[in-house]
């Protein structure tokens, strides 16, 4: 047992793959009961609650769970010295949870999951822009092919005219994920995880109150549990990618986040009988090597870096 424990402290990149696992499969469970809840609604007649107030009534509920931290710690556990950086992640988590949600009611679970995963090429294209860093031919490469990769998903490079809107939802969700992604390292240097993921969800829920209040509906008795459930599972999830990015490099992490993929592909065959298809499959593990090798090239310059500063 003291083993365990030393090993556990000791080691920053154990640690950190275990809380993206982590992260990922609540997310996969997420994922599952997002699309339950809109085919059982379908199924019975009803109207599927929009994406917004899913969103809303799990940000809500996630509270809850946090509500005990918060009483614990007291109001000063509720400072951060960046409350801009704060407000643009919060405001980007909440359009990437709607788009994300959106993309789920319409899209089997796989291929939305898979496209998500342009996620990292997307944030390193936006710190070539936003934080002037190089791309050099191996990083152009990697994301080249990762972008021909998410081609294969939605299957628009090989049926012209299909590319819809619908498509482009995990995409645009994988967008403001990846700038989330980009504040969250940020934060983790003087925030405390716990902080983050209250940040989230204390000021998520209010903004997206506002079109639950206008233009949601009243949930079924049966939907409550399942949007409690969400909520837990969100807080748990937020807090343990809070931990991964607080516990080693992003770079490091990117390849556990195939976790989700795997997961959410099995919950969808087990739960709703939907096989991801051929070119899904073909393009998600394009769009996974592209990543590795993305993240692979990005190790070995944080190592010459460290090299050339010792």
């Amino acid at each position: 047992m003291i083993r365990c424990v030393a090993f556990w402290n000791t080691s920053p990149h154990f640690r950190g793959a275990f809380w993206k696992v982590s992260f990922c499969l609540c997310f996969s469970a997420i994922n599952g009961i997002v699309r339950y809840l809109s085919q059982i609604a379908e199924s019975i007649g009803q109207v599927p609650l929009p994406a917004y107030e899913v969103a809303f009534f799990q940000s809500l509920f996630g509270l809850v769970f946090l509500a005990p931290w918060v009483l614990q710690n007291g109001p000063e556990s509720l400072k951060t010295r960046h409350p801009f950086l704060q407000t643009c992640r919060i405001c980007l988590s909440a359009i990437g949870i709607v788009l994300c949600y959106t993309a789920f009611t319409y899209m089997p679970l796989a291929q939305a999951v898979a496209l998500m995963f342009l996620g990292p090429l997307i944030t390193a294209v936006g710190a070539r822009i936003f934080l002037k860093e190089t791309i050099g031919i191996e990083r152009g490469l990697a994301i080249l092919v990762g972008f021909v990769g998410g081609g294969f998903i939605s299957q628009t490079i090989f049926i012209p005219g299909t590319i819809t809107l619908i498509a482009l939802l995990p995409v645009l969700a994988a967008a403001c994920f990846s700038g989330a992604t980009l504040m969250i390292r940020r934060l983790t240097r003087e925030d405390s995880p716990q902080l983050i993921v209250t940040y989230l969800l204390l000021f998520t829920a209010p903004i997206l109150f506002v079109p639950t209040l206008f233009f949601g509906i009243m949930p079924d008795p049966w939907q409550w549990p399942w949007l409690l459930m969400m909520g837990g599972l969100a807080a748990s999830a937020h807090l343990c990618l809070s931990k991964a990015y607080a516990s080693t490099e992003v770079s490091y992490l990117i390849p556990y986040g195939f976790t989700k993929w795997f997961a959410s592909a099995l919950v969808g065959v087990a739960a709703f009988g939907e096989i991801p298809s051929y070119w899904t499959c073909v393009g998600a593990f394009v769009l996974m090597s592209a990543i590795i090798s993305l993240s692979l090239g990005e190790a070995r310059r944080h190592a010459v870096l460290r090299d050339v500063t010792a």
